[in-house]
């Protein structure tokens, strides 16, 4: 500007206009070089306090805001430091871009995951029971009468969270690991979730009500309902496992008063609902000669 005023005088005296045009024309580009060659000389290390270059609100100051002012503030994040590259758009991609944005939609990306943590709600659905714990022995009263040590064949307490979404019923199952079944209880209203000790010997039992056992065959038993651990080899330690099914169904289709553990096992297992498996809690017995 200040060579645009020096030959100001002499074109309004219409003196040498050719020469004041080209003179003028120079004195524009060597301001423009001028402005160029201040931020060069930000970009290659200078403080960067110009107010367009902390501002980053200009085509030239970007190089200064994307090099000091995105690099610094891309430094406290932890991103790539932006000033180091000293380039407009180096200094946006390592400061603006991906420092802020990258790493914040990263952030929130990580914070999504955490609140996957719905997925524990199926963790309520558990078995315990206050008469033994997993991997104990199972108390002699709740082992059958036919083997020594003689238990008294009574059903031991058994509680259970809440079923996943679409429980109907519940029921509970013993069993010999591996095999065979002993006892299965069904049917059991999806409103209850334990058993009291000693459900009572009969088809269908007054508690839970409404629910329906199975009959047993086995061991030496021949009834209704609860038959309890009963290892048949002397001095070896049998594991025996209470499990509790969570049902799509209130009532469970094709079973009687007579069906077996078995059989009635087999039915249970066929109306889980969708992505259960059941809880268990196992314990062991032993006979001695």
């Amino acid at each position: 500007m200040r060579c645009m005023t020096a030959f100001t005088p002499l074109i309004s005296e219409g003196r040498q206009p050719a020469l004041a045009s080209v003179l003028a024309l120079g004195c524009f580009l060597a301001a423009a070089c001028s402005s160029g060659g201040t931020d060069t000389s930000h970009s290659l290390g200078g403080a960067g306090s110009a107010p367009t270059a902390s501002a980053g609100s200009s085509a030239a100051g970007t190089s200064n805001a994307g090099g000091t002012g995105a690099g610094g503030s891309s430094s406290s994040s932890g991103a790539s430091p932006g000033g180091a590259e000293g380039g407009g758009a180096a200094g946006i991609a390592g400061g603006g871009v991906t420092g802020g944005g990258a790493s914040g939609t990263g952030g929130a990306n990580a914070s999504g995951g955490a609140s996957g943590s719905g997925g524990d709600a199926n963790a309520s659905f558990t078995l315990t029971s206050s008469a033994f714990k997993e991997g104990d022995e199972i108390p002699l009263k709740y082992k059958c009468m036919n083997v020594n040590p003689k238990g008294q064949n009574v059903s031991p307490p058994l509680s259970w969270g809440p079923g996943p979404a679409g429980t109907k019923s519940y029921a509970v199952v013993l069993m010999h690991v591996p095999s065979p079944e002993h006892w299965v209880l069904w049917d059991i209203p999806a409103s209850v979730t334990s058993l009291p000790e000693n459900i009572e010997h009969v088809a269908q039992p007054a508690a839970p009500a409404g629910s329906k056992q199975s009959l047993a065959n086995l061991d030496g038993f021949n009834g209704s309902g609860y038959l309890g651990p009963c290892p048949q080899a002397a001095n070896s330690r049998q594991s025996y496992k209470f499990s509790v099914y969570a049902l799509d169904v209130e009532q469970v289709p094709g079973l009687s008063a007579t069906s077996t553990p078995t059989a009635a096992a087999a039915a249970v297992k066929a109306h889980l609902v969708t992505g259960s498996q059941g809880v268990s809690l196992t314990g062991t017995q032993i006979q001695t000669p």
